[in-house]
């Protein structure tokens, strides 16, 4: 008896870790090296697996910024009344021969003629037939974007784990790519377990529950532009669950979700039918409500595959996929940007808690305030619904009180 407590309290010590621990464990997780080629239109969400050279200056050209007139500041500076020589339009490039004291009237993109080096914005002129008068002097230099001043050939536009998203595609369209090189979308296995459990077009009686976090996971999967592997419901049963994980394997899967089952129950199944498995568990549990009950394995085959017993409760597998699953999905296709982004608001009330482990509360945040909202717990769903954002209450946090500076992320 005494030498299994032992051994209970060992693993405990081994197995059990804190959040910010149990992500360490991804520190050494190899990135993967299959990529693809897509269309820029189809790129938005995935990360890029080389480097991106500009094949050119950008601007190509000195342009003008503005509608407006170009002239050498100098001749300007002698006297603001100017004859215009001639008018300059975007994509249609004149060639111009400008003696002392003339100008162009030239239009926003129009190639800024030599030897021009101001351009002055129509609202501050004056035309009259074939002169203008500046009738304020803006600075030297002023309304043009001059050549290779946002990007000069040869220089890294984006980055090899760069994550491609919406305010990109301007770019990589300007440089002239019709596909770009990415890395392949991960193959995410999500296997819900439970007697309980019945698909959300059937009807619920007797105990049982609609599988609300398949679907869930899936939305999450698909929100980071990865492929969702459905490995149907498997009841409370060891040799059903061990044939799914296996189905997952021949499936190609990089990672698997199991949800339910994580915890110490007659029925939680998971931890055991991994060890039968052969895979190596590497956490059992993680210090953080909600979310505790979360395990991270490795089974190593012909090649890996992640396995995460994860929580049966709605908003514990909403975020132990966000906090403890999104972090190896970045490690493997070597890219920091998928994972919430933290911020810092003023917090409205008061919240409570034990000093034992990190807290993640669904919240609402509204111009940088965070707002309390009912909550039962992780298997309120309802209220997950109305959250935009989770604040954070650190471990050794008590009490957090009106208008204290709290970390939250938005979801």
């Amino acid at each position: 008896m005494a030498i299994n407590m032992y051994i209970q309290e060992y693993r405990e010590m081994i197995c059990v870790k804190n959040l910010e621990e149990a992500i360490k464990i991804f520190d050494k997780v190899c990135e993967i090296k299959e990529d693809e080629s897509v269309t820029i239109e189809n790129s938005v969400g995935r990360v890029l697996s080389s480097d991106i050279i500009s094949n050119y200056d950008f601007p190509p050209y000195d342009r003008s910024a503005m509608d407006g007139f170009a002239f050498r500041y100098d001749d300007a500076i002698k006297s603001p009344i100017l004859k215009v020589k001639d008018d300059v339009l975007a994509g249609h490039p004149t060639a111009v021969d400008l003696n002392a004291g003339e100008c162009v009237k030239i239009m926003t993109g129009g190639l800024v003629p030599a030897p021009c080096d101001t351009v002055a914005e129509i609202e501050i002129c004056k035309a009259d037939k074939d002169k203008v008068e500046i009738k304020k002097m803006p600075s030297k230099f002023a309304n043009i974007a001059f050549k290779g001043e946002d990007l000069k050939k040869g220089e890294i536009a984006l980055k090899r784990g760069d994550l491609i998203t919406t305010n990109k595609i301007n770019l990589l369209a300007s440089l002239g790519m019709k596909f770009v090189n990415v890395k392949r979308k991960l193959s995410i296995g999500v296997l819900p377990t439970g007697d309980e459990l019945v698909d959300v077009e059937d009807q619920i009686d007797n105990g049982k529950i609609r599988d609300s976090s398949r679907y869930s996971l899936q939305a999450q999967i698909n929100g980071i532009h990865q492929t969702f592997v459905n490995l149907d419901i498997s009841r409370d049963n060891e040799d059903e669950i061990r044939s799914k994980v296996e189905e997952a394997f021949k499936k190609n899967c990089d990672i698997l979700l199991i949800t339910g089952g994580s915890s110490v129950g007659d029925k939680d199944l998971t931890g055991k039918v991994l060890e039968d498995l052969g895979s190596e568990i590497l956490v059992e549990k993680i210090s953080m409500k909600p979310g505790a009950p979360t395990i991270i394995s490795k089974l190593n085959r012909s090649r890996e595959m992640w396995i995460f017993g994860m929580p049966g409760n709605p908003v514990s597998t909403y975020l132990a996929f966000e906090m403890v699953v999104v972090p190896l999905v970045e490690k493997m296709l070597g890219t920091g940007e998928l994972h919430p982004i933290i911020f810092k608001g003023m917090f409205s009330g008061t919240f409570k808690k034990k000093a034992d482990k990190v807290h993640f509360v669904p919240c609402r945040v509204e111009n940088g305030v965070i707002k309390q909202i009912k909550y039962n717990g992780s298997g309120d769903f309802t209220s997950l619904s109305k959250a935009n954002a989770f604040f954070i209450a650190p471990k050794e946090t008590e009490i957090i009180n009106n208008d204290d500076l709290v970390k939250y992320f938005m979801i």
